[in-house]
């Protein structure tokens, strides 16, 4: 699709545009796309989780991840059920929602349990903590360019909803907003721990970016997708892309878009629960840890 980053184009082309996803080519060519993996790093490893998925192959080299339907809560279990009975009965169709999805500008719904027979009238959440899905939504109504889904795809990615990560670079927090940023947005008091606040701070920071990166789109300053741009704008400062006037031909950045964007469809109600695959190496960002830093590290510059 048009505007989308190139890491998208790359991972997406490297396992046929998702459309061989549905197709029964078996564990061989995950055995290929794995080496291929060895050499391009994270760019394509999310999607070997996907299509791992699509097909029902086996999770256990991956870490502790064990059996997806295992340890599920109730409603995990009945949109997982639901889910599982949409791709037997069509692959195809659940393969190639996948790909729009995770190729699109992340507006969609959260996936919620049915209710009444009624997609997302008063179902449970099943792809988030139960107790953050209204902030979450929240935050994904801050702005019309940024959706909820964008919101807990982000959050899955920098810190697998883990409230007291701090990053490499000192972020605090589920949502891992720079200290000043944190603190502009939400106050002087705001306890960055507490996730509803990193949330709020979230959704806030990444319209005020959005807004500034689509008025130098529309100077011609920039090129690229609104949405990418914004994300990398999250992780590596909006300088930064102001320099590069585009998303940098960066491994780190490429990696970040692409990891963010492989949660929108499991976020939906596509692909594995979330929360099992939180620690699966190539689903997280790199570095960091739980819990407070061992030693204070100097905040990043607001760009």
């Amino acid at each position: 699709m048009a505007g989308e980053s190139s890491a998208t184009k790359m991972a997406v082309a490297a396992v046929g545009g998702f459309g061989c996803l549905a197709a029964p080519v078996g564990v061989a060519l995950v055995t290929g796309v794995l080496i291929l993996v060895g050499g391009l790093g994270v760019l394509l490893f999310p999607l070997v989780i996907i299509y791992m998925f699509f097909h029902g192959l086996s999770f256990s080299g991956l870490g502790s991840v064990g059996d997806l339907n295992s340890g599920l809560s109730d409603a995990e279990q009945r949109c997982e059920t639901s889910e599982r009975a949409n791709l037997e009965s069509d692959s195809q169709s659940a393969a190639d929602r996948a790909s729009r999805i995770i190729t699109g500008d992340g507006l969609g719904k959260l996936e919620v349990t049915l209710s009444n027979g009624a997609e997302y009238a008063g179902g449970e959440p099943c792809t988030v903590p139960p107790d953050l899905y209204s902030v979450i939504n929240s935050a994904g109504e801050v702005c019309d360019a940024i959706g909820p889904v964008v919101i807990a795809a982000q959050i899955q990615y920098e810190s697998g909803f883990d409230s007291k990560f701090v990053g490499p670079n000192g972020a605090k927090g589920i949502s891992q907003v720079p200290g000043d940023v944190f603190k502009r947005f939400q106050g002087e008091d705001a306890d960055p721990f507490e996730p509803k606040e990193s949330i709020a701070a979230q959704g806030k920071y990444l319209c005020d970016l959005s807004k500034q990166i689509g008025e130098m789109l529309e100077r011609n300053e920039l090129t690229g997708n609104l949405l990418d741009l914004t994300l990398t704008a999250y992780d590596v400062g909006i300088g930064t892309v102001r320099t590069a006037q585009a998303v940098p031909a960066t491994n780190e950045s490429q990696s970040y878009i692409t990891g963010v964007r492989t949660w929108f469809a499991t976020m939906e109600g596509v692909g594995p629960p979330p929360r099992k695959l939180a620690g699966v190496p190539g689903l997280r960002d790199d570095g960091g840890q739980s819990g407070p830093a061992a030693e204070p590290v100097p905040e990043p510059e607001l760009q």
